[in-house]
């Protein structure tokens, strides 16, 4: 019996979907549950199973197409069932209307990623001679985009490999979960700093042959060699990168942020000296690591929750007071910036919003974030302290009052009673909506959370 397949509808406002890459090829066996195909909306790439069972005949939405939800992208029956011409010509039509020009026509790859890169490299249209000579590995694709399964990019995101440096050995060039581990059994024999393994990922270092001698390698060996970036004829080359469905959500938003929303910025030093110590000693009883992100999501909730100017949006002609706190956590991926939202902060504690801090972060680095589970936001979290950023001004997220930016944490003399004592310190920026926040209200709601973060114990009862 012929049973079409349908791109599935995720979430309230998800109105279209790119074909990522297809799991199963046309005259394959279809169970129910079997993953048929992954998918990316704007900000999060997730699997399709079958809810039907029988063969394959026919794949109609290609990779790299983007089409609206409902319409239907392959077609499942029994082998040698001929495909009605009605059916044919009801998937033609949002198909073809949704095609991403700048995709390869034909049968779609079978070795495509999840979560590969999403950015189509356009013609090279000039080369100019490079600085220095880089180590350069075997072409991956014609299109230039790096194809890695799943589950060796969450490896390699664990353990700090960058994928630019690994031959694939899976069906067209593909990086497999295979290939990481084989470099990583490379690097255990190896002495490599933890900081320079992390550098090495960043910044697509090779750290196996930088340790080709037997030496140590430490932050300033990845610091001075040059990154492995993949065979495309030697010399810089200017291209033209089309847009991936986050990146061009990400340029929207942001655009439409600074163009419509009047903000001010306010700065505040922190002393996180007792929050600093009373965090290493829960993350000792509990077993657990308790992070600074989950101390402040907490304040902020609980902050919300007494100034409803802040917990509030702009309606246009109106402002909408929210009736739950839920607050976004900034995180950066390789393809660009997810701000999953830990819902009801103000009803929870510190262990449980912990907890479910871990799962959406878990989840946006392994693309399986659903877009309700990125939308709904009251105030946003972001956090550079951990590149050394002392402070910097956030952009707010269209339907949000706020935005936190949080700098490094570092030792600072500081002036009290007359003494000088060097605390840990942190410069918060917060960034208002003016139509929504005062700033006397939003200079006292900085102050708040700046009061409950210097006196951690209220938080952790």
């Amino acid at each position: 019996m012929i049973q079409k397949v349908l791109l599935p509808k995720l979430g309230q406002t998800v109105e279209r979907a790119v074909i990522e890459t297809w799991r199963k090829a046309e005259g394959d066996a279809v169970a129910k549950g079997d993953i048929l195909c992954e998918i990316t909306t704007d900000k999060a790439t997730l699997e399709v199973e079958s809810y039907v069972k029988g063969t394959l005949l026919r794949i109609i939405g290609q990779a790299g197409q983007e089409l609206p939800v409902n319409a239907v992208i392959a077609v499942v029956g029994d082998p040698g069932d001929e495909i009605p011409d009605e059916v044919l010509q009801e998937a033609a039509a949002p198909a073809a209307g949704g095609a991403d020009p700048s995709a390869p026509s034909g049968p779609a790859p079978q070795a495509a990623p999840a979560a590969a890169g999403r950015q189509q490299t356009g013609q090279a249209v000039a080369d100019a001679p490079a600085a220095e000579p880089q180590a350069e590995l075997p072409p991956t694709h014609p299109s230039g985009r790096l194809f890695a399964s799943p589950r060796a990019r969450r490896l390699a995101a664990t353990e700090h490999v960058p994928l630019v440096v690994l031959a694939g050995s899976g069906p067209e060039g593909r990086i497999v979960e295979a290939d990481v581990r084989a470099y990583l059994d490379e690097l255990d024999a190896l002495k490599v700093t933890p900081l320079a393994r992390k550098l090495a990922c960043e910044r697509g270092v090779d750290v196996v042959a930088l340790a080709a001698d037997g030496g140590k390698v430490t932050k300033e060996n990845v610091l001075a060699a040059p990154p492995v970036r993949r065979a495309a004829g030697r010399g810089l080359r200017q291209e033209r990168i089309g847009l991936s469905p986050m990146r061009r959500i990400i340029a929207d938003r942001m655009g439409r942020s600074k163009r419509e929303i009047p903000c001010y910025y306010l700065h505040m030093d922190v002393d996180f000296t007792d929050l600093m110590a009373s965090r290493q000693r829960l993350n000792a009883r509990v077993g657990k690591k308790i992070s600074i992100n989950d101390y402040i999501i907490l304040t902020c909730g609980r902050a919300l929750a007494e100034f409803p100017d802040c917990n509030s949006s702009w309606d246009g002609g109106g402002i909408i007071r929210r009736g739950e706190v839920n607050v976004s956590l900034a995180i950066a991926l390789d393809e660009g910036l997810i701000v999953p939202v830990v819902r009801n902060v103000d009803r929870k504690g510190l262990l449980q919003v912990a907890a479910d801090t871990r799962d959406l972060i878990d989840r946006a680095r392994s693309k399986r974030l659903l877009p309700d589970e990125y939308e709904g936001g009251c105030m946003t979290v972001t956090n550079l302290g951990m590149f050394g950023i002392k402070h910097f001004i956030p952009i707010v997220n269209p339907g949000e009052s706020c935005i936190l930016g949080l700098g490094i944490i570092e030792e600072r003399p500081v002036v009290r009673q007359g003494g000088i004592h060097i605390r840990q310190m942190m410069t918060m920026t917060l960034a208002c909506d003016h139509r929504l926040i005062d700033g006397a209200v939003g200079a006292r709601f900085l102050e708040r959370i700046r009061d409950v973060l210097e006196h951690p114990a209220q938080l952790e009862a």
